[in-house]
């Protein structure tokens, strides 16, 4: 993996503020079965016009079938301040599995080629969201650093059993690809089950992975408890190779298909930072931050590591699955022993819904310090899809550091719907802040996808989230951008 570079988190942060981009990209996993109510919508706020004052932003939005067919393709221009959503019942009238694709263009800058757009999707028992994760690279970023031949993938939690099967989606892009992938699945032994598969990737076309569909060891393997799984992939080109991965629950008819799935909650992979090298963190402490969630608990994803890092006094054992007990709107010391921590530490928080069998899992990381060297004047999110029902909550976590300065402040908060900005109240923190939007909407907004945004002059130290509570379903938590 000689060619990839990664710069750290404060680094990565200075260089956005600077990039230079006209097009950007994002594509999503899609699923739609309406004999059970499977359905995906892909939705954003326009933060080009509220965020930087674009105006003359165009997407064309594409819906590929898993062999880069294309389907249906349209265009949408971004012209209003309020949120813009694509429900794929609204195009898609029978069982199809794919992916959506948005191609957002400018004359102005967009600044970066990820633009903040998200994906929910429901099913009988479960509703869950991600941001964007993988996208083809733009015409600029060939032969670049990023456009990698090869990645090594983890942060993909197994928990397969006889109704629960592991999945991933990889997306291609332009270009076809063949690829060679190892599934590397360790289990709380830390014993591996290796699967090797090599794959043909038509342009634009996705892949979906479910091991237990490659290996008839999988659950035997895994013996009733939770594993984890790297993927190492090579053949890449012209494609960011993030992958969505999760679980699925298949029905009680024995079907083993994620389109009739009874549940589906998923993140995203990033690099094993095992087998890539980082820079450090410019210190040596930062944060492990929950949100609102039910049952909650939080892990940090294995990683081979030589620092001595304690998570809540607690010393982490290198290459391990760190369990993290810690109760919602509140954190926990991760601290490095004589050196400074790691860039990305990477760790997810875990929900636990009532009535449903799999986890919800979000990939979140760890807050650092060097987050407050970078000023910024926004964060935004999903507060609620429109495909069910429920309540939007927003978590802001403060990351006070060593700091004894007042930290007490007045932030903006907005909610936007499908037509139009519908909330807007000052919110005060002085500490970590929970906020409940139930009372602030009406019922005839609930059939919208909404979004929130918390604006003001100092957010750099605000670990913000939302979390999804669908009525008598399982949610989803999702960090702000």
């Amino acid at each position: 993996m000689g060619n990839v570079h990664i710069v750290s988190t404060l680094k990565n942060k200075e260089l956005q503020k600077k990039a230079v981009h006209h097009s950007s990209s994002t594509v999503f996993f899609a699923v739609h079965n309406p004999d059970n109510g499977i359905d995906t919508e892909v939705s954003l706020l326009n933060h080009f016009l509220l965020k930087r004052g674009i105006s003359d932003v165009v997407a064309t939005i594409e819906i590929r079938e898993l062999s880069g067919n294309l389907i249906c393709s349209f265009k949408e221009s971004f012209d209003k301040e309020r949120v813009y959503s694509w429900k794929l019942s609204k195009f898609i009238k029978s069982k199809f599995i794919g992916s959506i694709s948005v191609y957002f263009n400018s004359n102005e800058n967009l600044a970066v080629p990820f633009c903040a757009v998200t994906s929910a999707i429901v099913s009988p028992n479960s509703v869950c969201g991600i941001h964007t994760y993988g996208r083809r690279l733009e015409q600029k970023e060939l032969g670049s650093n990023l456009d990698m031949s090869e990645t090594t993938e983890t942060g993909w939690t197994a928990r397969d059993n006889s109704s629960v099967k592991s999945f991933a989606i990889l997306h291609g892009g332009k270009f076809e690809l063949n690829l060679k992938l190892k599934i590397e699945i360790s289990n709380h032994n830390n014993q591996k089950l290796v699967i090797n598969k090599n794959i043909y990737l038509a342009p634009f076309g996705t892949f979906l992975v479910v091991p237990q569909n490659l290996s008839d060891y999988v659950v035997e393997h895994l013996n009733d408890k939770k594993g984890y799984i790297k993927v190492y992939i090579s053949g890449l080109s012209g494609v960011f190779p993030r992958m969505l991965c999760g679980n699925f629950l298949t029905n009680s008819n024995n079907s083993s298909e994620i389109i009739n799935a009874e549940e589906i909650q998923f993140t995203h992979t990033n690099f094993d930072f095992s087998s890539i090298e980082q820079p450090d963190a410019e210190g040596n402490f930062g944060y492990f931050n929950q949100p609102s969630i039910p049952q909650g608990y939080g892990i940090v994803y294995p990683v081979e590591t030589k620092k001595i890092i304690s998570i809540d006094k607690k010393n982490y054992q290198s290459n391990s699955l760190h369990h993290i007990e810690i109760n919602e709107m509140s954190q926990v010391d991760i601290v490095a022993q004589k050196e400074n921590l790691p860039s990305r530490f990477v760790a997810a928080t875990i929900g636990r819904w009532k009535n449903a069998q799999i986890e919800s899992e979000c990939s979140t990381g760890t807050f650092i310090e060097d987050y407050l060297k970078v000023p910024c004047h926004w964060h935004w999110g999903l507060l609620k899809p429109s495909l069910d029902n429920g309540e939007g909550i927003i978590s802001i976590v403060v990351g006070k550091f060593n700091r004894n300065e007042d930290i007490s402040r007045t932030l903006k908060l907005r909610l936007f719907d499908n037509k139009k900005l519908i909330i807007e109240k000052n919110i005060f923190i002085d500490e970590h802040k929970k906020i409940s939007t139930a009372n602030l909407l009406s019922k005839n907004l609930l059939n919208s996808a909404i979004w929130y945004v918390l604006s003001g002059d100092k957010l750099e130290d605000l670990n913000i989230f939302s979390t999804f509570y669908p009525e008598n379903k399982a949610g989803f938590v999702e960090h702000a951008f």
